[in-house]
C-alpha cells in the first residue's frame, strides 16, 4: 500500500470512529419562549412587555421593562449532575447607562437568569438562589456580587455595557459557581427565572433569551 493510500485508509478509520462515539446529551431546562404560556408571570412592579420573536436558534423571549420589573419561572427538577455543563444564548439591546447592582436605588438588570435552589413563597422569597445577569454595573464579567436585598442570593456579572447588541453563548458549571458563592453543594434545582427590570433608573432596557440546556 503506497503511502498516500495509507493516510487515506487511516483518515477513513478515524472519521468511522468519531461517528460511533456517544454524543454528549442535551436536554432543555427551561425554554423562555414557551414560559410566555407555560410559566408563571410575576410583576412585581409594573409590568414588562414580554414577547416571542425570532432568534439565531429558534423562538426566543423579549422582555422590555418600562419603569417596571417583571419575572417569569418554570418549574425544574434536575440533579447536580446535570448542572455541570449549561449553555444558553442571549443578546441585551437596550442597556441602563446609571445602573448598579451592588446599589439598591440603582438596583436595575438588563437581563437576568435565575437559578432557585429552593421552594420561596411570598412570604419568604430568601432561598438559596444563584443568578446570571447582565448589567451595566461597572466590574470585571465573571464578578461575583452578593445582593443588597437578600442574604442568600448571588449574582455572577457575566455580561456589561460593551457587550450589547451581540448574540452571546453562555457556557457555565452551574454546580460549581453554586459551591463557588455559597461554599457547599448545590441543593436540588426546583426553578429557572427569567428577568429583567428598570424600576429604579427609569433607563431603557430591552432583552432577549434563548432555550437554557444542560449537557452530560
Amino acid at each position: 500500500m503506497s503511502k498516500s493510500a495509507f493516510v487515506r485508509c487511516m483518515a477513513v478509520l478515524l472519521a468511522a470512529l468519531l461517528l460511533t462515539q456517544p454524543t454528549m446529551a442535551e436536554s432543555v431546562l427551561a425554554d423562555p419562549a414557551t414560559m410566555l404560556s407555560s410559566g408563571v408571570r410575576t410583576d412585581f412592579v409594573g409590568s414588562n412587555r414580554l414577547s416571542a420573536e425570532p432568534g439565531p436558534a429558534g423562538i426566543c423571549l423579549r422582555s422590555q421593562p418600562s419603569r417596571s420589573a417583571t419575572g417569569i419561572h418554570a418549574a425544574v427538577r434536575s440533579a447536580r449532575s446535570g448542572l455541570s455543563r449549561v449553555t444558553w444564548t442571549w443578546r441585551v439591546d437596550k442597556i441602563h447607562v446609571t445602573a448598579d447592582i451592588r446599589v439598591r436605588e440603582r438596583e436595575d438588570f438588563a437581563a437576568k437568569i435565575a437559578f432557585v435552589f429552593g421552594d420561596p413563597t411570598w412570604w419568604n422569597r430568601d432561598v438559596p438562589t444563584l443568578a446570571y445577569v447582565w448589567t451595566s454595573t461597572p466590574v470585571a464579567n465573571g464578578t461575583l456580587i452578593k445582593s443588597t436585598r437578600f442574604n442568600h442570593l448571588r449574582y455572577i456579572q457575566l455580561r456589561g455595557s460593551g457587550d450589547s447588541g451581540a448574540w452571546l453563548t453562555e457556557t457555565r458549571n452551574v454546580a460549581a459557581d453554586f459551591l463557588n458563592a455559597f461554599g457547599s453543594e448545590a441543593p436540588p434545582l426546583r426553578y429557572i427565572a427569567i428577568f429583567n427590570d428598570n424600576d429604579q433608573t427609569g433607563e431603557p432596557a430591552s432583552a432577549l433569551f434563548g432555550t437554557i440546556s444542560s449537557r452530560d
